[in-house]
């Protein structure tokens, strides 16, 4: 099977303006059943440090549905570290399907209030763990970090191999760490990255920044920022929220295309974007490649009849 496989169009996108897109999409959700998508690659470089420090506690952080806190759980499962998790906001008496796997996976969840956790690494309740714990080795959100983005920067290496042909790569971004680590490795062509976030115009520069540091001499700063094209206006209403016009979307896509499941946060905006840039003619490349970054347990989350691809 390859990991990259072709995308059927809308005729919207094929008729008009007489232009022959062609658009592929790289099956990373396919990858790493543990820790599909982009999660395996934010994480390794990171298990490597714990394992160097002689850290015998991984600790991380994320939200109830967190897609990096599932495939931490189940990548750590078969690891000798105990595995803690700062979870965003009070747990509920019902764990959500995310959390249940987690937990079952072995992780220690401890709830933090919101405010709190915005502090990070500064927040009390790290400090409470490290007290408890001693010596814990911690992973960013999302597996983010320069450790994270090298992660990324050697998952290019392993997409460019299979195809070098594409004139730009399609990527959605979260804490931006898997667009920094693409944008680093100079076999990766134009970068067209979509922020699933509302309000986050500058993580442009934070990409810009993080890819800098792995780029080294390789690329200079002019180099990075000539390749990257960066999207703060295409979250439809927010983190995890869905526009009528994008549920509209994304029931058209899976008729089209039932086999390649897109996830409700990330990779379902960032298509609609590209897709409805096509529409309009506005889509500058021929050849595209979309990177699938996984999260599709995320449509546990959702109710079932709000996933077309539970009945495609």
């Amino acid at each position: 099977m390859s990991f990259i496989q072709p995308i059927t169009l809308p005729s919207a996108c094929l008729q008009p303006f007489n232009i022959q897109y062609k658009l592929d999409i790289y099956r990373g959700d396919l990858e790493h059943p543990n820790a599909p998508g982009n999660k395996w690659h934010k994480l390794q470089h990171h298990l490597k440090q714990a394992e160097s420090q002689g850290a015998s506690v991984i600790g991380t952080f994320g939200g109830p549905f967190s897609n990096h806190l599932h495939a931490f759980g189940a990548t750590l499962k078969s690891m000798p570290f105990k595995a803690i998790a700062i979870v965003r906001g009070e747990l509920q008496p019902q764990l959500t399907p995310t959390l249940r796997d987690v937990v079952e996976d072995g992780v220690e969840l401890w709830p933090s209030s919101r405010a709190d956790y915005r502090f990070g690494m500064d927040a009390q309740i790290v400090s409470e763990i490290n007290q408890c714990y001693g010596n814990v080795y911690w992973i960013p959100e999302g597996g983010g970090g320069v450790l994270g983005a090298m992660g990324c920067h050697d998952w290019a290496n392993d997409i460019s191999t299979i195809d070098e042909e594409y004139d730009a790569w399609v990527v959605s971004s979260g804490t931006g760490t898997t667009a920094a680590g693409i944008l680093s490795n100079v076999k990766a062509p134009h970068l067209h990255v979509f922020s699933a976030l509302k309000g986050e115009p500058n993580q442009r520069v934070l990409i810009s920044t993080l890819a800098g540091e792995l780029a080294g001499e390789s690329m200079s700063k002019e180099q990075l920022d000539a390749k990257l094209f960066f999207y703060s206006d295409c979250h439809e209403g927010g983190y995890a929220k869905q526009s009528p016009l994008l549920k509209a979307f994304m029931k058209e896509f899976a008729h089209n295309n039932p086999n390649h499941p897109l996830d409700p946060v990330y990779t379902c905006k960032s298509m609609f974007a590209v897709l409805g840039a096509m529409k309009k003619g506005a889509w500058p490349y021929r050849r595209t490649l979309f990177i699938h970054t996984g999260g599709l347990q995320g449509w546990r989350g959702y109710s079932k009849d709000t996933n077309p691809y539970a009945c495609s």
